[in-house]
């Protein structure tokens, strides 16, 4: 590997490692390569068409340069330290050093020269990019960024201080203003494909040269957004620093053999933290790149925001999620921009808030705000009740294409009454909170049925495994399996396998299991490979239900599975929405999507994060405490791990799956499997010793 990680931050002594790599904060996103940047997006909330900006073709991208009586010298950057929104090091320029950084702040990019010496060359500082850098969307365009609006540039103008330009998409406009803080010539080359050059008209003297990008709705604001960076960019830096130490400060530690996976702990809260749309609270972009604000992508998996101590983020989710909620239908599925819903989650799959709800109940908090939306969350899952059976009617939330697991809109879907059955038993537990005694049965009761009918309705004991789904009518299942049946909210899923958890984890083993992840379907399914890149590959969303079952059943082996996947993908530092596993190699394949390079996915990150606690470590939160669930693991230790307000240092010694001894902060306690959350205090010191 040519670099390590420290705290989160990537340092490297060869230049930015495991190019192209994606760099976002706030609403702009960037790509970079060893010679600058090769796309931008901007997620203009006033507009519906493409979040890309800027796109390299043949002819590159923008690029940097220092230049010696007209001979171009591009970036040489060495002895790096990498964060999620940029990075900084330095260029070596013959015998020269200087200070070099690419960094994404107040939706603009910077991107600084610093000379350290005095400078006695004819050395100068430029920016060149083509026109053909800008993106033209059409709607028969190239497939990867077609869309419905179509754009219209219009072009570059330089007024002697701002090279600006802008584009409208169905009459609404993104601006582009680039400026600097030095003395600057503009240059067009207009042969051929016109080419566009910013220059320092004076030599490189002992001081900072920046280019500043700024994106914004119109031109005197892209452009007064331009001058205010410049004006106050140490302030805006600082305050970006102060946001990511803290994150830094707050994030656990996870000590064990597994070095990559040590890593991918530390790295996961910093890239998920510039997912965030910090002009929109309690909103999170899907990934790094691209993707906007999802419903369940924000919700799901989490028990990563309590331990790495990020609740006030889970207080302005649980408010956003219900500010843009739908006053009949509920919650989002697919946000547009300015948060209208491009599609409404169906009922059946909207049990994600009240999860949310209930892991913000376990920490402390005060859910009365939220519990009437809940509550409204509540009946609308009792409205499509099939019956007196507990079970949902609804199409399945995954895959995109329910026709390839041939739902047809009458439907019992495995994968969205695992997740409302977590969810019911949550409402129970946040009525009994609330003092409302008719939900609290109604919820118990629901949840009850639910509980027999799953397991009789969608359980093949021929298979031994899940069918994706059953007819809503007739009850018939479907001859249809996947692995994402079993959405594992919290711990209340473990009612819906206990009767037949090594069943289920042999099925995985024997169809699902694969060297890179767990296949969406068996190779035999008629669903097997049905569509453009779902039904071919793993999805970490969908990890947490397998990794439980390889804890539950003592299976080191397949857990140790689990790790490599996450430890070739974090070593290419890259979290990936989905995974091909086609190609049966645990070798990462980048794509143009699912497995985009340098691009993190944040509902992956949360997946791969909690799982690791539960089932690698063995221990989880919940109305009773803390559980352990011992397994014949490596020793490890996981130091600053967050929840209700607590901190926990855990050490895991031994090894067996059974528990010999617990230790809490030096008292012996003998050989529990849980700790009531009473008996702990503000910092806690574990040692779990399994035998």
């Amino acid at each position: 590997m040519s670099y390590t990680v420290e705290k989160g931050k990537i340092v490297s002594n060869v230049g930015v490692p495991v190019l192209p790599r994606w760099f976002c904060d706030d609403l702009v996103t960037m790509e970079v390569d060893a010679r600058g940047i090769t796309k931008i997006e901007y997620f203009n909330r006033s507009t519906k068409g493409s979040e890309k900006v800027f796109v390299d073709d043949l002819w590159g991208g923008m690029r940097f340069y220092i230049e010696n009586n007209g001979r171009h010298n591009s970036q040489n950057v060495k002895e790096c330290e990498i964060m999620p929104y940029g990075f900084s090091g330095k260029w070596h320029y013959g015998d020269l050093l200087f200070d070099y950084e690419q960094r994404i702040v107040n939706n603009s990019i910077i991107i600084s020269l610093k000379s350290n010496e005095n400078v006695d060359k004819e050395l100068k500082f430029s920016m060149e990019f083509y026109d053909n850098f800008r993106l033209r969307i059409r709607k028969d365009g190239d497939n990867r960024y077609v869309n419905r609006i179509e754009r219209n540039w219009k072009n570059w103008e330089f007024d002697g201080k701002n090279l600006v330009c802008s584009y409208d998409e169905d009459g609404k406009d993104t601006h582009i203003a680039i400026s600097t803080d030095f003395k600057a010539e503009y240059i067009r080359r207009s042969i051929g494909n016109p080419k566009n050059i910013l220059i320092s008209k004076d030599c490189l003297e002992n001081k900072e040269y920046r280019f500043i990008i700024a994106f914004d709705e119109t031109k005197n604001e892209a452009i007064k957004r331009a001058e205010d960076t410049i004006v106050n960019m140490d302030k805006y830096m600082a305050e970006q620093n102060a946001r990511y130490e803290n994150v830094m400060q707050k994030m656990p530690v996870l000590k064990g053999p597994y070095k990559l996976l040590n890593d991918f702990f530390v790295l996961a809260p910093l890239y998920h933290e510039s997912c965030k749309v910090l002009s929109l609270q309690g909103a999170i972009r899907a990934k790094t790149e691209h993707y906007w604000v999802w419903g369940w992508d924000g919700m799901s998996s989490s028990f990563a925001y309590s331990y790495w101590d990020d609740m006030d983020f889970v207080e302005n989710a649980l408010q956003m999620y219900k500010d843009t909620a739908d006053k009949e239908k509920g919650i989002g599925h697919w946000f547009a921009r300015d948060m209208s819903h491009i599609e409404t989650s169906m009922i059946s799959a909207q049990g994600f808030y009240v999860s949310l709800l209930y892991q913000y109940y376990l920490n402390g908090r005060d859910i009365s705000p939220y519990y009437d939306f809940a509550k409204g969350i509540f009946d609308l899952l009792k409205s499509v009740e099939i019956g007196g059976t507990g079970l949902c009617k609804g199409c399945s939330l995954v895959p995109d294409f329910r026709d390839t697991i041939l739902e047809n809109g009458n439907d019992i879907s495995a994968f969205n009454n695992s997740s409302a059955y977590c969810a019911i038993r949550a409402m129970e537990k946040l009525a009994e909170k609330m003092k409302d005694e008719e939900t609290r049965i109604a919820a118990r009761d629901f949840a009850d049925r639910m509980k027999e009918s799953y397991v009789k309705v969608l359980y093949n004991s021929e298979r031994g495994y899940f069918a994706a789904s059953a007819d809503a009518e007739t009850f018939e299942q479907r001859e249809v399996f996947m692995a994402p049946e079993i959405k594992w909210d919290n711990q209340y899923c473990m009612d819906l396998v206990r009767e037949h958890t090594k069943e289920i984890l042999s099925f995985f083993e024997n169809n699902l299991l694969c060297e890179c992840g767990i296949c969406f379907a068996p190779t035999w399914d008629i669903s097997y490979d049905a569509d453009a890149n779902q039904m071919h590959s793993y999805w970490p969303a969908h990890t947490e239900c397998f990794a439980r079952l390889c804890n539950f059943e003592n299976r080191k082996d397949l857990l140790e599975k689990v790790i490599s996947w996450i430890s070739c993908w974090t070593e290419i530092l890259t979290c990936p929405e989905g995974i091909d596993c086609y190609d049966n190699v645990n070798i990462p394949h980048t794509d143009g999507w699912t497995s985009l390079q340098g691009a993190w996915q944040a509902y992956s990150m949360r997946a791969w994060y909690e799982m690791t606690v539960h089932s690698i470590v063995g221990i989880d939160f919940a109305e009773n405490g803390l559980n352990i669930y011992p397994y014949e693991g490596e020793e490890m230790s996981l130091l600053n791990l967050h929840f209700a307000g607590k901190t926990f240092d855990i050490y895991v010694k031994g090894s067996g799956n059974e528990v010999e001894n617990v230790i809490l902060n030096s008292k012996a306690l003998g050989n529990v499997t849980s700790i009531n959350m009473n008996d702990f205090v503000e910092k806690n010191l574990i040692e779990i010793f399994r035998k």
